[in-house]
């Protein structure tokens, strides 16, 4: 590889100089809010299954009745959505690659997994984190819009809406449950009611709903269980509120071990939680994730009893009643917003995969209400196939006709907007940026992060004076730690000035431009908006970057950083002034680019490192090439063991046009625990 060019390019990131000079005025920083667009259209998300259970396509807009409080209503909005992948067997036939961003005209789904880790065992944690592995790696489609929430221990910027699937696999490498000195829920252990239970007896009451429970329980309170089904539910309303401001076909999988509801006198928060769901449009699935449940007195649980009869048997009743009643919580949710229960299998995957199956296809109805102004009150629906009743129609039971309260009042439209847009799960594009995070060490070890940010400016709406051309664009960006708190915020403007030949230039080179932070390690978002003034368009990007300890003995590196070559006439030129800067990540077909990284706190025997580094390309979650093990090779500017610069070079041969990963592994022979460290940096080839 060519050492001089790793060392150089080094130096220009570190040194972060834009391809155009761009003046930046700092402004007064915006206000936080946002603006929430009212409208009277409601829309309802419509399952329509056949007899073996499986979505049915091909109807029209005139097949389908729909009733508002009895009423017919007529269509005015239609669609048909399909999110199903092409599959043989359990394996698709083309390997998939997922955008980490997309615009709301993208979506198909939103889908919310919320593991309700205040009532789930340690061991079902281990087999719900491989249920979501398989979701995100194989079964999560181009369109999907996917929060990982866990009920307890979980907020910050792994805990929001996403199509990128680094901060997904992060949330679940996260998951564990809350655990207590004291038994919780789902059940009680035997010497927790023995006492009051008067020699194990139990009579079950028969309740409202089908439920039922121990009379002599019903006046006790266990105060900490009664803390985790509220803490559960207020978790559910808060997603439920997040999700109802966005479109499509909205679910929420609650896997759970259930809670019981008539012990702790939270069946009334309950239905709050499902009206306020029924208002959202959101549907639950709800998954137990114990399988079968043998619910037999364990040797434990009668030694702690004292007695092998009278005692074992009320003991055993009432595991069998906390059980039951747990699971009706489950039952409760998923039947009171139009989903299913899955439970009492061993096989949760295929639960999940019935769940994805049943929403893979829907259609979104719309309709304008008589009423001219919303009536305040709460109307039902109804939705139906005209001459099917063979077809199961699945659909939300109503709405709220009342707009929500105003927010924000007082606060400029324009920072209100920016503030929506950086805010949002979704991209705008009326203005193409792609932003670069690059993070490196500075002279001190300190880690420091160079946000490169590619604007094209082919969109941009130049006006012509005096024979330059002209723009200006406003920039907002937040940079968000791992609990959501920031630790950057800017606002400036971009005055474009542009002689002729630079303008044209920068209409096929765009332009970039960049800032940089001291940070800690840990993990990261920047969020970035920009608008060009006087026409309104507006561009957001955002992206997720894990920075390692680099001054503690771990074995880590810095960044990726791509530099592109094209073979062009038989020769290797270099194409950075074509668009294929470090910031844009693009390079042709049929040409090569080289990489470069720092490795930090190598081992070392008689002063030299022992090395090895592997480099893979991957398409989606598919290895489309795979180098082999080789020597880490030292560049110029090294300092061993503590910094070791290298790199490497790809040829991107006969890849086809799309978007890939590049993978680097470093092996580190002379360390025994920690000794591997993988780095990735998406490109794509043109």
């Amino acid at each position: 590889m060519r050492k001089n060019n790793v060392a150089c390019l080094l130096i220009v990131l570190w040194i972060a100089i834009p391809v155009f000079a761009v003046r930046q005025q700092d402004k007064k920083k915006p206000n936080q809010g946002e603006i929430k667009l009212k409208t009277e259209l409601v829309q309802i998300d419509v399952l329509v299954s056949d007899k073996g259970n499986k979505p049915m396509g091909g109807l029209k807009r005139e097949d389908f009745e729909l009733y508002d409080n009895n009423k017919p209503q007529h269509i005015t909005n239609f669609s048909f959505e399909e999110t199903r992948s092409r599959q043989i067997g359990d394996a698709t036939t083309e390997a998939r690659s997922l955008p980490k961003a997309m615009a709301a005209g993208e979506l198909k789904r939103v889908i919310a997994f919320v593991v309700d880790t205040f009532h789930i065992k340690f061991e079902s944690i281990t087999r719900t984190q491989e249920v979501l592995l398989d979701f995100v790696e194989n079964k999560m489609q181009p369109g999907d819009l996917v929060l990982i929430l866990p009920t307890g221990g979980g907020s910050g910027v792994l805990q929001q809406f996403t199509a990128d699937r680094r901060l997904l696999h992060r949330s679940i490498d996260r998951l564990h449950p809350i655990a207590f000195t004291n038994e919780t829920t789902p059940y009680r252990s035997v010497s927790d009611y023995s006492p009051s239970l008067g020699g194990g007896q139990s009579p079950l009451t028969p309740v409202a709903g089908g439920l039922s429970m121990p009379s002599s329980v019903a006046g006790h309170i266990d105060p900490i269980e009664e803390a985790d089904v509220r803490a559960t539910l207020g978790g559910l309303n808060e997603m439920i509120k997040s999700m109802s401001k966005l479109p499509g076909r909205k679910v929420s999988v609650l896997i759970s071990e259930g809670f019981r509801l008539y012990s702790t006198q939270t069946t009334s928060d309950l239905r709050r939680t499902t009206a306020l769901a029924a208002r959202a449009n959101v549907v639950f699935y709800t998954i137990d994730p114990r399988g079968l449940e043998s619910l037999l007195v364990n040797a434990a649980e009668e030694i702690n009893s004292g007695r092998v009869d009278t005692a074992v048997t009320g003991a055993l009743i009432n595991k069998r009643m906390d059980f039951l009643e747990s699971q009706d919580s489950l039952r409760a949710i998923a039947n009171d917003t139009g989903g299913t229960f899955f439970g009492n299998n061993n096989d949760i995957r295929r639960g999940l995969n019935n769940i994805l199956e049943q929403n893979s296809a829907y259609y979104m109805l719309g309709f304008y209400p008589e009423a001219t102004k919303w009536d305040g009150k709460y109307h039902k629906l109804k939705v139906l196939v005209r001459g099917r009743t063979d077809l199961t129609v699945s659909f939300r039971k109503g709405y709220l006709a009342k707009s929500p309260p105003a927010e924000n009042a007082g606060v400029d439209p324009k920072v209100a907007e920016a503030l929506e847009a950086i805010s949002s799960p979704f991209v705008r594009r009326d203005i193409d940026l792609r932003l670069t995070p690059l993070y490196i060490d500075n002279a001190q070890r300190d880690p420091v992060v160079t946000l490169l940010l590619h604007i094209d400016a082919s969109k941009l709406k130049f006006i012509e004076s005096e024979g330059r051309y002209q723009s200006k664009l406003e920039q907002v960006g937040f940079v968000l730690d791992a609990d959501g708190r920031k630790v950057d915020e800017f606002a400036n403007t971009l005055d474009l000035n542009l002689q002729k030949q630079t303008y044209e230039s920068a209409l096929k080179r765009g332009f970039v431009a960049t800032r940089t932070i001291n940070v800690k390690p840990g993990v990261y978002q920047i969020r970035l908006f920009v608008r060009e003034v006087g026409f309104g368009s507006i561009g957001t990007a955002n992206d997720y970057i894990e920075i390692p300890d680099m001054k503690a003995d771990w074995l880590s590196t810095s960044s990726l950083f791509l530099s592109g070559q094209a073979v062009e006439q038989g020769k290797v030129e270099d194409t950075a002034g074509l668009g294929s800067t470090p910031s844009q990540r693009r390079f042709q077909r049929q040409g090569e680019f080289s990489y470069s990284m720092v490795i930090y706190n190598a081992k070392v025997d008689n002063n030299q490192p022992q090395l090895e580094m592997r480099t893979r390309v991957l398409k989606g979650n598919r290895v489309v090439f795979s180098g082999d093990l080789r020597p880490v090779q030292m560049a110029q500017g090294s300092a061993p063991p503590t910094r070791i610069i290298t790199g490497g070079e790809i040829k991107l041969l006969n890849l086809a046009p799309d978007d890939y990963t590049l993978q680097v592994t470093v092996r580190d022979k002379l360390r025994k625990r920690g000794n591997i460290v993988r780095t990735e940096m998406d490109f794509s080839v043109e």
